[in-house]
């Protein structure tokens, strides 16, 4: 059970996919339904004369109308509960008109514009001592005038008063919820400047420094050393790629305006990235089954990190084992599937993983509506992708490790 956004009167959970006007059309019948039971009983002050109790149920009926009002035409319904209770009041009077005239008050100060409040408030202490001095001038009574101006105070003035208050304390929240905002933002741009200062003066610069080393060492490496040289230039390659990424990535967010998830990539990096792990001694391969689609960036972008997390994970922790890349374009998804055989001498130390690119990768997926899973299939390790075509948006994630860990 929560309370409902507009009136914050609690609501079961089963019932607030009904509508706010389906609510209060709910409440008309109602309290449709309650007068005439109250008129049926008899619970009507009737004057002495010829007028019938038939005459007070049109106006019951056009004040009950009015309460389907109350909410998306407020000053609408008011006008109508007001010319209801004038007629009940010479036919009657009975009570229920007058109950909802006072709601119908409450809420065309609290749901009305801002320039008609002024003028309810301001109406209805006049309303009130006028009627107050009408009964004075015709009744001479005392305490008539008293009974009518406490009883016209509680239908008109204290209603409005409420509904101000209301009013203006979900004002006073509305305007500290934009403050809240605001400084949140604001927080969020200065974290993100802080963190893409220091990927830039600690990633960057150590990534430059391997570029500048690696061409410093093709210099004066052996020429007749191929495989010397094209480790180096694979090692250059590789680290003014990895600039060209991080400042891309900063670029995304250093931006104010909303942008991708992550820095964008293209499958067309997974061929680089084949080429780069054959040159290093692991035999891989890239098969494309189906008829390439142009994909949005999002899911190109989830598709390209994940191959090349695989891609990284293989070379770590399974060097030199075969490794065989699979993107199916289906009708309604793209499937990825990178497929590696285990090496069985153990992982160089200073090469393992904490698990988070596993974690990312499901995470990456998720973002996009589809899931990843890795784990060991025998003597392989297999990551397998499932990603819509369109981004869906759904935050679930699927992830299955066995037989080790990677990052």
């Amino acid at each position: 059970m929560r309370a409902d956004r507009l009136s914050g009167v609690l609501i079961p959970d089963r019932w607030r996919h009904v509508t706010p006007m389906t609510r209060d059309v709910l409440v008309a019948v109602a309290a449709l339904a309650l007068g005439c039971l109250l008129l049926r009983a008899g619970v009507v002050h009737r004057r002495p004369g010829p007028v019938d109790a038939a005459w007070l149920v049109p106006p019951l009926i056009l004040a009950s109308g009015s309460l389907s009002l109350r909410r998306t035409r407020p000053l609408l319904g008011l006008g109508l509960a007001t010319a209801a209770a004038a007629a009940d009041m010479v036919a009657g009077p009975s009570l229920l008109p007058a109950l909802i005239l006072a709601n119908l008050v409450y809420n065309a100060t609290l749901y009305g514009t801002a320039q008609a409040v002024p003028w309810l408030t301001g109406g209805g202490h006049a309303a009130s001592g006028l009627a107050a001095l009408l009964v004075l001038l015709c009744t001479r009574s005392p305490r008539d005038t008293l009974l009518t101006a406490v009883c016209a105070y509680l239908v008109l003035v204290w209603p409005s008063t409420m509904g101000l208050t209301v009013r203006r304390h979900r004002e006073r929240a509305e305007q500290a919820r934009r403050r809240i905002k605001v400084a949140c933002r604001r927080s969020v741009m200065r974290e993100r400047a802080r963190v893409t200062g220091d990927i830039h003066d600690i990633v960057c610069n150590h990534l430059s420094a391997i570029a500048l080393q690696s061409t410093a060492a093709m210099a004066t490496a052996p020429r007749d050393n191929e495989k010397h040289l094209t480790a180096l230039v694979g090692i250059r390659r590789s680290s003014l790629e990895g600039v060209d990424e991080v400042r891309r990535m900063i670029a995304a967010l250093r931006t104010g305006a909303r942008g991708p998830e992550s820095a964008p990539a293209s499958l067309d990096l997974v061929r680089s990235r084949i080429e780069r792990l054959e040159s290093l001694g692991s035999p891989a391969r890239l098969r494309t089954v189906g008829t390439p689609v142009p994909l949005e960036p999002d899911v190109e972008t989830a598709a390209c990190r994940i191959i090349q997390e695989s891609l990284t994970n293989a070379l770590k922790h399974a060097q030199g084992a075969a490794v065989e890349t699979t993107v199916a374009y289906l009708p309604e998804r793209l499937v990825i599937t990178v497929e590696n055989g285990l090496s069985a001498a153990p992982p160089d130390p200073a090469l393992g993983g904490s698990g988070f690119g596993l974690v990312g990768m499901a995470e990456r997926a998720a973002r996009v509506g589809g899931t990843c899973t890795a784990r060991r299939d025998g003597d392989r390790w297999r990551v397998h992708a499932v990603l819509p075509l369109t981004p869906a948006g759904r935050e679930r994630s699927e992830l299955s490790l066995s037989g080790g860990s990677r990052s």
